[in-house]
């Protein structure tokens, strides 16, 4: 779920840097935080772009149907439409995005992404010095302030953060072993209750069976998807951040491997969706059929089990020749425009006597 990635973002993008602020190795951190600013857009966009192309071929040769509309409008593949859709994927300057294209649609969140590391790497620099307390105060308010704003994606940046700080500030929990168990209920009470609202439905939420209440509290628009999304996400990785049993299910060989290949793997599981997906789909539907609501069940289990190694494989290979390179790629655009250091012998500021 988008909303879980952008909370995750901002945890992983500040962790580091919030460590070496409590450490006061601020000419470290400014020197990171300078190569990392400099990286990311290449590091988010090259990848993106090909995808895309991927998606824009694969169309030319007529493996991805053509709908008519695009978006609510009349829709033509071609040249001009593809880059039209580079310039939608690659904005950052986009607040209220309302379209999503036909090349890999889920490529919108491209540059939300990379707008919200700027946010988080701006605040990083503007809060480097002062004190937690007053760090999470500011960054308090900035989520509230986002939220209120319909900014729900910026907030889920800065909500990573402060869930990074307050994970580094408090590393234990009570040794009291009742305390210590009121505590772990707590944030299993606060995982569940996440892993519910992000199940928060995209039509007819206010109709749909154990969400009708949301129609009585705020917000009262249809921005309440987003909003409810964005609150389970907080919870479930607030609280995962503080459950290392849980932690343990993701350091796992499996899962640390699909933690490498997750950036390809969203990549290219749209596109792998509306071809091979698409295909495994209609041989199991001819052979398990799918009026039936068992029939249905058995043909999107048996198409799932197929599908799944196939669109991992796609996103390994995906991984290896584009994620990996483009990686290197940004680094050595950075070595090469990197401006050389000073000699602290020859480059001293001389002084008249």
């Amino acid at each position: 779920m988008v909303a879980v990635f952008f909370v995750v973002s901002g945890f992983v993008l500040s962790h580091r840097f919030i460590q070496r602020m409590r450490r006061h190795e601020y000419p470290e951190l400014f020197a990171s935080l300078s190569s990392i600013t400099f990286r990311r857009a290449i590091r988010l966009f090259l990848p993106a772009f090909a995808s895309s192309l991927l998606a824009y071929v694969c169309t030319d040769f007529g493996l991805v149907s053509i709908p008519s509309k695009v978006d609510g409008k009349r829709f033509t593949h071609g040249l001009t439409a593809y880059l039209d859709f580079l310039d939608m994927e690659s904005d950052p300057w986009a607040w209220d995005v309302s379209y999503f294209g036909f090349y890999n649609p889920q490529l919108w969140s491209i540059a939300v992404e990379f707008r919200g590391s700027m946010v988080v790497f701006l605040l990083i620099i503007g809060l480097a010095r002062v004190r937690p307390v007053v760090r999470l105060a500011v960054e308090g308010l900035l989520v509230t302030h986002g939220f209120m704003h319909k900014r729900w994606d910026a907030a889920l940046f800065v909500m990573g953060m402060i869930i990074a700080e307050l994970e580094i500030l408090f590393p234990r929990k009570p040794q009291n072993p009742s305390k210590r168990r009121l505590l772990n209920i707590a944030l299993f009470a606060t995982l569940t209750l996440g892993v519910y609202l992000s199940g928060y439905p995209r039509d007819g939420n206010i109709e749909t069976p154990g969400f009708m209440w949301s129609q009585y509290v705020w917000p009262y628009t249809a921005y309440r998807r987003r909003f409810w999304l964005a609150v389970g996400s907080i919870l479930i990785v607030g609280a995962m951040a503080f459950l290392p049993s849980v932690q343990g299910l993701f350091l796992t060989r499996p899962a640390r491997y699909l933690g490498r290949i997750s950036f390809a793997l969203y990549l290219v599981h749209g596109l792998g969706n509306r071809t091979i997906g698409t295909w495994i789909t209609a041989a199991c539907w001819s052979i398990f059929g799918h009026e039936g609501e068992w029939q249905y069940a058995v043909s999107f289990v048996m198409a799932t089990i197929t599908y799944f190694p196939v669109v991992i494989w796609a996103s390994d290979i995906f991984w290896r020749a584009v994620d990996i390179p483009s990686t290197n790629l940004a680094k050595w655009v950075e070595k090469k425009c990197m401006s050389p250091s000073p000699n602290p012998v020859t480059d001293r500021p001389r002084f008249m006597a």
